[in-house]
């Protein structure tokens, strides 16, 4: 299951663009079958289900641009896409983001470490 969800960012070529269909996949059984209509995962607060899969609203989006692709569109999971902004609005989160271009950085240099071993 991890290297379907980060195999976007561990790999290149026509194994990334493998990756990128698979994990778009498990992002769509998760709007569908986990969010749902809800604001949040267990309902309308914040509970331990979104805590779990917070590193997809605090992280997805510097993967996908380390890595070069898109895999969280707008257009095909706007339910995610509105659950990410709910929680990252979420006070105690928000003051515990760290720096995006920080992050970008340090997560550019990971996927450069990660495709250069797979290469080897």
């Amino acid at each position: 299951m991890i290297n379907n969800l980060f195999g976007f960012f561990t790999t290149g070529g026509q194994e990334q663009v493998k990756a990128t269909e698979e994990v778009k996949e498990l992002l769509g059984i998760l709007e569908e079958h986990g969010l749902g209509e809800k604001k949040f995962f267990g309902g309308s607060e914040i509970g331990l289900t979104d805590l779990a899969f917070g590193w997809i609203a605090c992280l997805m989006e510097i993967l996908q641009e380390a890595a070069g692709v898109k895999v969280l569109e707008a257009d095909s999971f706007p339910r995610l896409q509105a659950w990410i902004k709910n929680f990252n609005e979420i006070p105690a989160i928000k003051e515990s983001l760290r720096d995006r271009n920080e992050l970008l950085t340090y997560y550019k240099g990971r996927r450069e470490d990660f495709v250069s071993s797979a290469a080897s």
